[in-house]
Formats: C-alpha cells, structure tokens, sequence
C-alpha cells in the first residue's frame, strides 16, 4: 500500500479562472502587436489564431492535469482507507482471536479444575464406602473405582493400589460376605488384567503395565488365567482354593516365596520372562507346570509338593533350582527341556523308587557341570528322536536302578 504517499496541493477553480485569463490576456498581448505589425494579413491572422489556439490548449492541459492529479489524489484516499480498514480488522480480529483462546484456555482450566474435584471426590466416597460394615457398600466401593479407574486411566494405578490394599487387610475365618466381596476384588483385577478379555466388548478394558502387590493376601478361588502384568509379589500370600494362573504372562518380577497352595495350583502355560521365585512355597494339592515358559532363572528352593506335580513340557531357559525340595507324591517333567543347568541337591521323594522312572521320561537337557540330578539318572548320549533344536549337544536323561 502506498500509505507514506504525500498527495499535492489541488488547484482551486478561482485559480485555474485567473491562470486562464492570464493565458487569455498574455495571448491577446502578443497577438495585438503583430498585427499592428504586420496587419490584417492572411499570415498575421494565422499566427495570432495558433498563439490563442496555444493558450487554449494550454489551459485544457492545465484542467485535464487538474482532473489527473484529483482522480491520483482520490485513489491515494481509498487506498489509504482500504490500509486503514484492513488494520482495523486485522487488529479486530487478532484482540477477538486472543479473547476467545482466553476464554478457552479459562474455560478449560475451569472444566479440568471441575473434573479433579468430581474425581476426587468420587474416589474419597468409593474409599470411604470400602470401610463399611455391610458387604453391599464395599461391593458398590469396588464397582465406583473400577469405573474411575476406567474413565480416567491416570487413576488406574492409584485404583490398583487400592484394591491390592483391601485384599491384603487381614481376614477373620468364617466371614462368608466379605469373601465375596473379596473374589469381586479378585474378579475386577483378573478383567482388566487380561488383554481381548471375553467378558468385555470394550477394547480399552485393558489396563497395561501393572504391578501387584499381593503381599500375605487372602485369595479365594482366584482365576487369574491368560492375565498379563508387570510384576507380582504374592509372598507369603495364601490362595484359599483352587488356584488358576494358566496362561498368565509375568514380564518382570514374579514373587511366589512361602506362599500357601490349599487347593490345586494351575500354572500351565504361564510365561515367567524375568524368572520365577517359588520358594519354600506349600502347594497342598495338585500343582500343574504344564508349558510352563521360564525364560530366566526358577527357584523352587525348599518347596513342598504334597500333591502330584506335573512340570511336563515346561521349558527352563536358564538355571533351575529344586534344591531341598520336597515330594510328596507322583513328580513328572516328561517332555520338559532343560538348557541351562538344574540342581536337584538333597530334594526328597516320598514315593518308592520305582514309582519314579517315569519322572523324566523324554527330557532334553543341555549337559552342565553344575547340574545334579536326583538318584538313578544319568545323561546320555540323545536318540533319533528330534532335538528341540539342531545346534548340537543334547543328552537325555536315564534311569538306572541303585
């Protein structure tokens, strides 16, 4: 825009009457002489007439040079308008923009400020309803903070924590409604813990990167099949009734220390990626290590099995520990690979000797100088049977009576 144009000045219409006079009279001037001069002849006429032509010329070029510097001078006016208005709406409409992110940045702290107090105090009064006497107010206390940690995912470990708090509190024998209460507990963590759950049509049921912390709980019939956590810690927990952890996928730490088993156990197919403490754990009935993946090390040191214990198929990727473990009945690793080294050192077995040639029928093991295996079995050279892999160097294991 040309906004530092300075227009100049407009001539008036008395000074372009005087100019022209002037032109007039100076014309009439110089043609009365010549024709004092030179007479009414044909030439003296003719140059008197082009001199006042001239001057009439000369005023037409002064009007129509006033017309140009008048329509220069009204163009510069609306260009200057329109530089003004676009500024005033420019700056109109920067001031609205700013108001408006003002207004939304008020509006959404108030919103979020709304939020926080509405979360807070949906978790102070679900927290305050699992304090109750009556069994129906600590059921709806789990249900609100399921929901909460649901709808608010920053809230999803706070809410853990709390559950994982509640089945840690101690608990009295006999006290029927607050054991259901507790399997409710045990049911909200299971669903959430379990990645394309069957029992939920939301995809965002899932509630990733957890970490358990079930320290001398009392767990009731606990189905916790095909989960999938972070860590768990349920040393010196008791699992009252059959327990099923099938499936399940343990990334980090996976603490099972003098943990009581009243009922069966169920770990097949479990996955331990950072290694598995199970010791001086109690597993009063059948214990089922079926598949059972541990990709690190697995201590089952000062273990009791009262009941069978079947570890057929498991896969011990790393060092395994049964040492001073005790069984009490029928034990079989049938089909278990070993790659690292397993130490078997002053594990005792109830059943008589010959009940026990079956117990590591079929099993692969990579020949280790640490390794000690129970009485009777001996590694030796592998059969045609398939290798679990064809780097070379596995043995099986032999029974040979004492």
């Amino acid at each position: 825009m040309d906004d530092d144009v300075t227009p100049g000045k407009v001539l008036s219409n008395r000074v372009i009457a005087w100019c022209a006079a002037g032109l007039v009279v100076v014309a009439a001037g110089i043609g009365w002489p010549l024709l004092s001069v030179y007479g009414l002849g044909l030439e003296a006429i003719r140059t008197v007439g082009t001199i006042v032509l001239g001057a009439g010329g000369a005023v037409g070029l002064l009007l129509a040079a006033r017309r140009q510097q008048t329509a220069e001078q009204d163009l510069v006016e609306k260009r200057r308008d329109l530089a003004h208005k676009e500024h005033v709406q420019r700056h109109t409409e920067a001031v609205a923009a700013e108001t408006l992110a003002h207004q939304q940045r008020i509006s959404a702290a108030t919103e979020a400020d709304a939020a926080e107090r509405r979360i807070t105090e949906l978790y102070a009064k679900a927290v305050e309803q699992l304090g109750s006497d009556k069994a129906a107010v600590r059921l709806g206390g789990l249900y609100a903070l399921e929901r909460l940690a649901q709808n608010n995912q920053a809230q999803r470990h706070t809410v853990i924590n709390v559950l994982c708090a509640y089945l840690r509190m101690p608990y009295e024998s006999g006290q029927e409604q607050e054991k259901h209460v507790r399997i409710a507990a045990q049911r909200i963590l299971a669903q959430h813990l379990r990645p394309g759950s069957d029992s939920r049509s939301d995809a965002d049921a899932f509630w990733p990167d957890v970490d358990l912390d079930l320290r001398g709980a009392t767990l009731f019939e606990f189905q916790f099949q095909r989960c999938r956590v972070r860590s768990a810690q349920f040393t010196d927990a008791k699992f009252d009734g059959d327990a099923d952890l099938g499936g399940t996928a343990f990334l980090e730490r996976a603490d099972f220390d003098r943990t009581t088993f009243t009922g069966s156990a169920r770990f097949s197919d479990a996955t331990f990626v950072k290694g598995a403490r199970i010791r001086t754990a109690e597993f009063q009935g059948k214990a089922r290590f079926r598949g059972t993946d541990f990709h690190e090390e697995a201590r089952f040191t000062g273990t009791r099995f009262l009941g069978n214990a079947w570890l057929g198929g498991a896969g011990f990727r790393a060092d395994v520990w049964f040492t001073q473990t005790h069984f009490e009945q029928d034990v079989r690793f049938e089909g278990a690979v070993f790659r690292g080294s397993a130490r078997f050192h002053d594990a005792t077995f109830a059943w008589p000797a010959e009940r026990r040639q079956k117990m590591f029928r079929n099993v692969w093991i990579r020949p280790s100088s640490r390794s000690q295996w129970p009485p009777g079995w001996t590694p030796v050279a592998a059969t045609d049977r398939p290798a679990p892999d064809p780097d070379g160097g596995w043995r099986e294991l032999r029974y040979e009576e004492l």
